[in-house]
């Protein structure tokens, strides 16, 4: 039988902790420089927006940045109608070494000023406190109109319901009291009309009767 001697360790390697690593070692990201050639080449962004929008809207070169190496982003002003505050943009980029430039995409993109659509509000934000019970109780597999009753919403519309149809009747007969109002009225105009018409006919035709009868005597 062999036995295991108690070795003495050592303070120095006792001390150091050792650390697993994962994956290949990290390296400090620096920021992209801006590519010469890329930067330049602003008549080359320019054209490729003309695929989508006239020449007249594309206005000035407001600038270009780094997205990463050899490949920036041209920006230029937005004269479209509507598109107030936007920019048109434009990402170039090029292989090592290389001289073909190539066009990754284009399109528009809001500026600090651009006009915007409100925040986005969720929907349960934006329900009612009736609404959310109601759904609440379906999820929970209970009554939904029971849960509203409970809440104290049923009963004021059932009776706000009872109201309207008790009172939709009576303004039904007062709007036809009313219509019957106005037709009297115009047939009494009418027929006013009508009397002087005939007054004014019945003039006309005893006049040249009385100065015949005039002229005789």
């Amino acid at each position: 039988m062999h036995l295991m001697h108690e070795t003495e360790e050592d303070p120095g390697l006792a001390t150091e902790q050792v650390r697993a690593t994962f994956g290949p070692p990290r390296t400090v990201s620096r920021k992209p420089r801006v590519d010469p050639a890329l930067a330049e080449a602003g008549d080359i962004a320019r054209s490729a927006l003309t695929d989508f929008a006239d020449d007249a809207e594309i206005g000035d070169h407001i600038g270009v940045v780094a997205d990463d190496e050899r490949v920036v982003t041209h920006r230029f002003a937005s004269k479209v109608r509507g598109y107030g505050g936007w920019e048109f943009f434009t990402t170039l980029a090029r292989a090592p070494r290389s001289k073909v430039i190539t066009v990754c995409e284009s399109g528009m993109l809001p500026g600090e000023n651009s006009i915007l659509a409100p925040a986005w509000v969720p929907w349960m934000d934006r329900a009612s406190e009736e609404e959310r019970i109601r759904l609440d109780a379906i999820a929970a597999g209970e009554d939904p109109a029971k849960a509203l009753a409970e809440a104290g919403y049923g009963q004021a519309d059932e009776t706000e319901a009872v109201e309207e149809s008790a009172a939709a009747p009576q303004q039904q007969a007062e709007d036809v009291t009313e219509k019957n109002k106005q037709a009297r009225r115009a047939a009494k105009r009418r027929r006013a009309k009508q009397k002087a018409v005939r007054q004014k006919k019945n003039k006309k035709s005893d006049g040249p009767s009385k100065g015949a009868d005039a002229s005789k005597h």
